[in-house]
């Protein structure tokens, strides 16, 4: 995207941050990817055009106020999904695995991690 405009540029860049939190929300992994590419190319296209300072306005600073906000909401959904799937992973893994016994009649070394992890459920 080669848009000039750069209140037209934020605006899209606006429009594909909330596009992105729904499909991150959906858990629709097609449309988040799709999304973060067109954000990213629009990003990079943002940054060859150089500083905004040459247009600041009002309207355009509120826009890229809002921008900001609307990113950091995401930053903040990734982050704390992120942190429930770290924490779920940890209570598996210390699962305690109760005594094994191997065929000499000896307790075996069992490791923590379960069946659910491993794949064997």
């Amino acid at each position: 995207m080669a848009s000039h405009d750069p209140y037209a540029s934020l605006q899209r860049l606006h429009e594909l941050i909330l596009q992105e939190r729904a499909a991150a929300r959906g858990l629709d992994m097609s449309a988040l990817n799709a999304v973060v590419r067109e954000k990213e190319e629009l990003i990079q296209a943002l940054h060859e055009q150089g500083s905004l300072d040459a247009y600041a306005d009002d309207e355009l600073a509120g826009l890229a106020e809002r921008v900001r906000e609307e990113n950091r909401r995401n930053a903040y959904l990734f982050w704390t999904g992120l942190n429930l799937v770290r924490d779920t992973m940890a209570f598996f893994e210390k699962q305690v695995p109760p005594p094994g016994y191997g065929a000499a009649g000896l307790m075996t070394q069992t490791r923590p991690g379960g069946r659910l992890l491993s794949g064997r459920i």
